[in-house]
């Protein structure tokens, strides 16, 4: 199976730069990425309840392939603009995922239909022999969950021990309770549960 990738960051401007973060993310940081080939899909979600505010999900079409990209590098590595060299020196909760796609295996972010809600977990130093209890816990809370639409689950490739579930809703579900129980010891792996919001930005012009 050829396991799609993900692109993942989460981070918060602090006090007074609000604007210009939403202005770098909108004009340069999303574009660059997406126009690297084997992007797929390019999503930011604004948190309901919690920390880091922003998350920025990019589905890939093979991780290894496209981290190859020399325009990949570019876009990530020491080619990047000052603007975005300033920008990372400001912005708090910085926190940055590249992983495999081991569940369902090929799934791209809205492929069973608009995101209305999504549900971020993340679990830190997971032995890989454990993935499959982790991913059988998360199905036990959210396979029958209402307005659940589609979960997924990636094995953290730079930050190996890490993993991310996503788990998206058909309805407004602002927050949405994990029970812990099915997790059993496994459960204190669990460091981050937030619910999102799709982010969508209104810019009011004054008539010249």
């Amino acid at each position: 199976m050829n396991r799609k990738g993900l692109l993942l960051a989460m981070m918060e401007p602090p006090a007074g730069f609000e604007e210009e973060f939403q202005d770098w993310y909108d004009t340069e940081h999303v574009p660059e990425r997406m126009a690297v080939k084997g992007f797929e899909t390019g999503r930011r979600f604004v948190c309901q309840s919690g920390f880091p505010r922003y998350v920025a999900l990019y589905d890939l079409s093979n991780l290894e392939q496209v981290s190859r990209d020399p325009e990949y590098s570019k876009a990530t590595g020491g080619g990047v603009s000052a603007w975005t060299h300033r920008l990372r020196t400001k912005i708090l909760g910085r926190y940055r995922f590249t992983g495999d796609q081991i569940y369902p295996g090929t799934a791209k972010m809205g492929d069973s239909g608009p995101v209305i809600r999504l549900l971020l977990l993340r679990f830190r130093d997971v032995a890989r022999e454990d993935e499959d209890a982790i991913l059988g816990a998360l199905r036990q809370n959210l396979d029958t969950r209402r307005g659940m639409a589609q979960l997924r689950l990636f094995r953290g490739v730079e930050t190996p021990g890490d993993y991310i579930a996503t788990a998206e809703f058909r309805t407004n579900a602002d927050n949405v309770e994990i029970d812990p129980t099915p997790f059993g010891p496994l459960v204190r792996h669990l460091d981050l549960i937030n619910t999102y919001a799709p982010y969508w930005r209104v810019i009011l012009r004054k008539a010249i």
